[in-house]
């Protein structure tokens, strides 16, 4: 009983962290976007080729695009946020165990797919935008697939997995209920 009440205390503050999370990165994107033009540049081209900038600020408009093209894998995120946050307020409620708990870790290991694949695109429509002004010849179009895409690539084939061995373990117990 002590680690259920543990479990409890530690899932109340996961719960509060992916609460603020769900505020603070959507926020993030507005920050970057909307100050992009005051960032120095090493901040810019953290995931950018060597030379990919523009040499004037970008526009108005470029920004607004680069916004609305950053909601792809931001909508991405939050939906796993919203999903390990819904996790934490089962644990925090005291179910461990349940039919939710499998869609859940299912739904979670969809969006980081999801996300993996929606951050290729964005991180390749910034480096048009960014590039959109140089001379022809020194503009650049990035398409990148690395560690941080295959580990999470991994990370969401792992919690399919478990969440396909919660399932057939919550069959498992359900018929061993129902077994007089």
């Amino acid at each position: 009983m002590n680690n259920l009440k543990r479990i409890k205390k530690i899932s109340r503050n996961f719960h509060l962290m992916f609460s603020v999370l769900l505020v603070v990165v959507p926020l993030y994107y507005v920050i970057y976007w909307a100050f992009i033009n005051y960032f120095p540049e090493t901040l810019i081209t953290v995931n950018v080729g060597s030379n990919p900038l523009i040499p004037s600020p970008l526009s108005i408009g470029l920004r607004l695009i680069g916004f609305l093209i950053s909601l792809l894998p931001l909508s991405a995120l939050i939906y796993g946020l919203i999903n390990i946050r819904k996790l934490f307020s089962f644990y925090q409620k005291g179910v461990i165990f349940s039919f939710e708990h499998v869609n859940i870790f299912k739904r979670t290991s969809k969006s980081l797919i999801l996300w993996v694949f929606l951050s290729i695109f964005y991180e390749s429509a910034k480096s048009i935008l960014f590039s959109m002004g140089n001379p022809p010849g020194q503009r650049t179009v990035s398409i990148g697939f690395s560690s941080p895409e295959i580990t999470t690539l991994v990370v969401a084939g792992i919690v399919f997995v478990i969440a396909w061995v919660m399932d057939e373990g919550r069959i498992i117990t359900e018929e061993q209920h129902l077994t007089v």
